[in-house]
């Protein structure tokens, strides 16, 4: 959880320090190069992907249940906020994926960082990126306080086992 707040908190740092209005054209933000803030996003962000991907490794029977109940439409809601949460990760790392992979001007990792407006192609991908992040943030926020209680108490020297 540690490394997701860095994620997040330099994520913001990156849409708001360099992304929106004039920020394009900041080379540094709050004393330090707009590179480590990419990296250290970057890095933490590749962290957090194979956490999740342990995570849903270790409750694969739920994570494939629930999605499986939402394709065939047994469930009673009529959205499953599970399954959002898991849809908006996907695309939030589709997007991340491909604009530091795939898309013409990405920072390198030992710099420099690119400075000026995004293309016009890289541009729609970051946007995406941005928004699922910010929705992915309100779904895992309510992932982890409906189960807040139950990690305590497994945390703690002598809690309760799984079965």
């Amino acid at each position: 959880m540690v490394t997701a707040l860095v994620a997040f908190s330099t994520g913001l740092v990156l849409l708001v320090c360099f992304h929106m209005g004039d920020g394009a054209f900041a080379a540094s933000a709050m004393g330090m190069d707009k590179l480590i803030w990419l990296n250290v996003h970057r890095f933490s962000a590749v962290i957090v992907f194979a956490t999740v991907v342990t995570h849903v490794v270790l409750h694969w029977r739920t994570f494939y249940s629930r999605v499986g109940n939402a394709v065939r439409r047994r469930t009673k809601r009529l959205i499953d906020i599970e399954v959002l949460m898991y849809l908006a990760f996907f695309v939030l790392v589709l997007t991340a994926f491909v604009a530091w992979f795939v898309l013409d001007g990405t920072s390198p990792l030992f710099g420099p960082a690119t400075i000026g407006p995004l293309s016009s192609t890289r541009h729609p991908w970051i946007e995406t990126h941005h928004s699922t992040s910010l929705v992915s943030l309100m779904l895992v926020v309510h992932h982890v306080g409906h189960r807040w209680r139950l990690m305590v108490r497994r945390a703690r020297p002598g809690g309760i086992s799984r079965p």
